[in-house]
C-alpha cells in the first residue's frame, strides 16, 4: 500500500524509529520536527496521513491538529496523535482539535500499521469524492445533483448480519426511526444480500458459532460493488486481538 506519511516529532530518535517502521511497509515518509514545518508540509505536499506527537515545544500537537483541521486545504488529511498521556481528558482534547485516531507510547507495530492502513484507505476514498465534487462543479451539474438528492428518500439502508436474536433485536430498537434495517442471520446469505442491495452500511457481529466474521469482512472488501461500503464490526469485550486484525 503506497502512501505518503508525515511524521512529526521534535525528538529525532522518535522520528527515525517511526520512519524505519513505515519504510519497511513501503510507505513514503516525510518528516517534520516542529508544528510550523508540519503545517507547511501539509499545505505544500500530498500528505495522506499525519502521525503527530502531542508534546512539542512552541506549538503542541493539539494546536497543530486544530490548525490543520480548520484549513479547508488540509482539513481532509487524517491525523493520528501519538501521546505518552493516557488520560481520557487528553483524548477529549484531541477529538476537539479534530484528531482522527490515537496511539499511546510506546507505539505497538501492529496497532501503528492497522491505523495507518485504515486511514490511508479512508484518505483515498476522500480524495476520490473531492475529485468528483470538483468535476461536477466544473461541468455545471452540481445543482441538478443537489435537486435529485433533495427529492430522494434520505432514510439510510443498513444491513445487520447477526445470528443472535437478542442481539439484533437490541440493534433494531436502537435504530428504529433512524435507519431502514435489514437483518440476515446466515452469514453466507448476508454476503449475497450485501452484494445485491445498495446499503449505506453493513454491520457484522463477531458472535457466530461456526463462522469467521473477519472472513466475511474480507470477502466484502474484495468485491467491487461492496469495496467502499462502511463496515461496522460488533465485537464483544475482550476481543481486542480480533478487532486489531
Amino acid at each position: 500500500m503506497t502512501a505518503r506519511i508525515l511524521v512529526v516529532d521534535d525528538i529525532p530518535a522518535n522520528v527515525r524509529l517511526l520512519e524505519v517502521r513505515l519504510l519497511a511497509e513501503y510507505f513514503e515518509v516525510l518528516t517534520a520536527t516542529n508544528g510550523l514545518d508540519a503545517i507547511e508540509t501539509c499545505e505544500n505536499g500530498k500528505v495522506d496521513v499525519v502521525l503527530l506527537d502531542v508534546m512539542m515545544p512552541d506549538m503542541d500537537g493539539f494546536e497543530v491538529c486544530r490548525r490543520l483541521k480548520s484549513d479547508p486545504a488540509t482539513s481532509h488529511i487524517p491525523v493520528v496523535m501519538i501521546t505518552a498521556l493516557d488520560q481520557v481528558s487528553d483524548r477529549v482534547r484531541g477529538l476537539e482539535a479534530g484528531a482522527d485516531d490515537f496511539l499511546t507510547k510506546p507505539v505497538n507495530d501492529l496497532q501503528l500499521m492497522t491505523r495507518v492502513k485504515s486511514l490511508v484507505r479512508l484518505k483515498t476514498l476522500t480524495d476520490e469524492l473531492r475529485l468528483r465534487a470538483s468535476t461536477t462543479r466544473n461541468i455545471g451539474i452540481e445543482e441538478l445533483l443537489s435537486r435529485n438528492f433533495a427529492s430522494a428518500d434520505t432514510t439510510p439502508k443498513v444491513l445487520l448480519i447477526d445470528e443472535r436474536k437478542s442481539s439484533f433485536e437490541r440493534v433494531q430498537k436502537m435504530l428504529r426511526g433512524t435507519a431502514d434495517l435489514d437483518i440476515a442471520t446466515d452469514p453466507h446469505a448476508g454476503f449475497f444480500q450485501a452484494a445485491e442491495t445498495p446499503y449505506e452500511c453493513v454491520m457484522i457481529s463477531t458472535a457466530f458459532a461456526d463462522f469467521d466474521p473477519l472472513r466475511l469482512c474480507s470477502q466484502l472488501r474484495s468485491l467491487d460493488r461492496t469495496r467502499f461500503v462502511p463496515i461496522i464490526l460488533l465485537a464483544q469485550q475482550g476481543e481486542e486481538g480480533r478487532i486489531i486484525r
